[in-house]
């Protein structure tokens, strides 16, 4: 049992943890409703998570009322349903997240053709099959399943089986799930990487060998030049009406004059040919190669940040959650919880609005500082780097023809649009 400081400090640290998460949900809601730019699936599922969070901070706010209005109050019942229902549903958004990533990252599937409504129908509807059944579900031995527990009004400590397979079983399914997609992710982006670096460091070294061999074998005079140009001379000794027939300018651009010398009949055909390609055809395979570097070169730091955003959004549950366990276990083992484990468990589990609110500044912050600009003509944290914020965003905002082969990055697209982004002075 606690002691009524105790109570009182528990109650005070829900109510302060639960207002700081509603006013970062509040944030995050209106800076996605205002900023259209905003609008990406990253936050989306950070949006939905905050819709979430927000029942579980009006829950948590709530404090202890609902234990002093009594274990039949509607205000008890309705706490608990709040925190089963909501408390949990930020663990199976950030296992949806993960499973977008995938998608993106395996499925080759567009960020953009988002079935939100599928999404929330498990990511809301499973919490909520397993809360409102409770409502109903009473014992004349044990009592109603909503009733008073330690810190707050959630599932009696009578009902300890129902508590831990309708509420922290699902949460560490979500959590392990997200963490076993997110390392498959991440292993599949860095090793790819890693290859790809590779190839082009490989390629370099080929080239720049081949360059040197070339050098050497060129007239010693043209090593000192910086620009070297191919000359070619051919002396024919015939008549000077013949005609000179001269090379087809398919591929090269020359500039050809004829002299005639004044003590024979010889004429000396002057080529000045600069090529543009060594080889006629590329093989095949170099090609594909290039298609891939240019590809991934795009599409890395995307799928780098769709990664940064989930793991982060995995993190917090992880961090939200751990505490609870670790008081479930010691109130299995021990049948009692003791006083710092509680103040730890009510510490962190109201915050889960500001973890989200956090991730979304963080992932947003280039979109906010231009959104501030345009709106209210300041500088918030420094200059805007387009051209980055413009790389993050091609996936999101450029439409590649989806028709053309799926080894094409679609660059001519995207790189006019990088360019037709307007350059901001700022003084």
């Amino acid at each position: 049992m606690t002691s009524h400081a105790q109570a009182y400090t528990l109650g005070l640290l829900e109510r302060v943890g639960g207002c700081i998460s509603l006013m970062a949900v509040l944030f995050v809601l209106l800076a996605y409703a205002l900023i259209p730019k905003a609008r990406n699936p990253r936050n989306t599922f950070i949006m939905f998570a905050c819709v979430a969070n927000l029942g579980a901070s009006i829950a948590c706010i709530i404090a202890r009322d609902g234990l002093n209005r009594g274990e039949d109050s509607s205000l008890c019942r309705a706490q608990s349903f709040l925190l089963h229902m909501f408390m949990q549903s930020d663990a199976w958004w950030s296992l949806g997240m993960s499973v977008h990533t995938f998608l993106v990252v395996f499925g080759r599937t567009d960020p953009n053709s988002l079935s939100m409504w599928r999404y929330c129908l498990v990511c809301f509807g499973g919490p909520f099959a397993t809360a409102f059944p409770l409502f109903f579900v009473s014992n004349p031995i044990r009592g109603p399943v909503y009733g008073a527990t330690n810190v707050w009004c959630w599932i009696r400590d009578d009902w300890a089986s129902v508590r831990l397979f309708t509420s922290y079983l699902f949460v560490w399914t979500c959590i392990i799930g997200s963490v076993v997609l997110n390392t498959v992710v991440g292993y599949r982006i860095f090793t790819t990487r890693n290859k790809i670096r590779n190839f082009s460091s490989s390629r370099s070294q080929h080239s720049t060998g081949h360059d040197q061999l070339s050098f050497a074998n060129s007239p010693a005079h043209l090593h000192g030049s910086p620009y070297a140009t191919i000359v070619t001379q051919v002396s024919i000794t015939r008549a000077p009406a013949s005609i000179i027939t001269e090379p087809s300018p398919t591929h090269l651009h020359s500039t050809s004059q004829a002299i005639r010398s004044s003590s024979q009949e010889q004429i000396t055909h002057s080529s000045i040919i600069t090529s543009h390609n060594v080889s006629h055809e590329t093989p095949r395979i170099i090609k594909a190669a290039k298609r891939a570097i240019t590809k991934f070169r795009l599409q890395d730091p995307i799928k780098r940040a769709y990664l940064r955003t989930t793991f982060l959004f995995t993190l917090s549950v992880l961090v939200s959650w751990i505490p609870a366990s670790i008081n479930r276990i010691h109130s299995l083992q021990h049948g009692s919880v003791p006083f710092p484990y509680q103040a730890a468990m009510v510490s962190v589990m109201p915050l889960q609005g500001v973890w989200n609110a956090v991730i979304f500044y963080m992932t947003s912050r280039k979109t906010l500082r231009e959104w501030a600009w345009e709106k209210w003509g300041f500088k918030t944290l420094g200059p805007v780097s387009i051209a980055g914020e413009a790389t993050e965003r091609v996936v999101e905002e450029a439409n590649v023809n989806r028709h053309q082969d799926p080894a094409d990055s679609g660059s001519d697209v995207e790189l006019n649009y990088i360019l037709r982004l307007p350059v901001k002075k700022f003084k």
